[in-house]
């Protein structure tokens, strides 16, 4: 077997390889070569510092590494069913660990979906720790949603891609890599509302909007019960987007989260957020 960078291998190969280490995953994830290019422009993937595992022409396994000042951040992290049990998980992490370490990186970063033990087990073995349990939530469309929350709205104004970036620069609570400022500046047509209540109540959220789907979802509220107003916020949101499904990636388990239930938001499933210094 040889170790790889990623950059020697075309978007569509890493795709395809990447497809087959899921085929069997706790939680699908499929992916397209148009996706993978996003993901890897959005969160700084660093090809060259990424590798994959090849015995022959045959991709076994792959792992991509983001690159951020003093950070890096394992992701994309998989073995092909072909490949398993024979350590390569073990390799790629090591290498991808090497990496970061090159990269002046002194933390690096990593999210295991709960459940999957194997993967758990492994980043535990090379010392990496639970900081915290993340929500991966999604709303289906909701063309006839009640409008009695709005009755609570005094002001609702719209913000452009450059004013939705400075609003998450300014968040209190530490944001986990995926939806940081420094991969949401990186997407593309960000939008934002900030919505006054009568009241006290006050907050705002960004989003993007896509065609079929609400994504980059995050609610921040600067005054008033933080359940109310992040509700209030989201039904604004979904209000002018009925017919769009929408994910939210990575929420804390907090008074916000309660919020999201109200406002339809259910939980699909939970990642735990992992670190270790370098």
């Amino acid at each position: 077997m040889e170790l790889l960078p990623a950059s020697q291998f075309t978007f569509e190969e890493l795709t395809e390889a990447y497809n087959h280490t899921r085929v069997d995953y706790l939680v699908p994830m499929p992916m397209n070569v148009a996706r993978l290019r996003e993901y890897a422009r959005v969160y700084n993937v660093d090809m060259e510092s990424s590798c994959v595992v090849v015995d022959g022409h045959t991709m076994l396994g792959l792992g991509m590494l983001g690159v951020r000042e003093k950070r890096g951040w394992i992701t994309r992290l998989g073995v092909l069913p072909s490949g398993r049990r024979q350590g390569i998980g073990t390799t790629i992490t090591a290498r991808l660990l090497e990496q970061a370490a090159s990269k002046q990186a002194d933390t690096i970063w990593l999210e295991v979906i709960k459940g999957n033990e194997p993967a758990y087990n492994l980043f535990r073995n090379f010392g990496f720790q639970e900081t915290r349990e993340l929500i991966v939530a999604r709303r289906p469309p909701s063309p006839g949603m009640e409008d009695a929350p709005l009755q609570k709205v005094k002001r609702v104004t719209s913000l452009n891609h450059e004013d939705a970036v400075l609003l998450l620069s300014h968040r209190r609570q530490h944001s986990n890599w995926i939806n940081e400022t420094e991969s949401m500046q990186n997407v593309r047509n960000l939008s934002a509302l900030v919505v006054e209540m009568y009241g006290e109540g006050r907050g705002w959220v960004t989003y993007h909007a896509g065609l079929l789907q609400l994504t980059r979802i995050v609610v921040e509220v600067t005054a008033g019960d933080p359940a109310e107003v992040t509700a209030t916020i989201l039904h604004v949101l979904h209000q002018r987007y009925k017919r769009q499904d929408a994910v939210a990636e990575n929420l804390c388990d907090d008074d916000k989260w309660s919020g999201f239930q109200q406002a339809g938001y259910f939980d699909s499933f939970r990642r735990l957020e992992m670190k270790r210094r370098l």
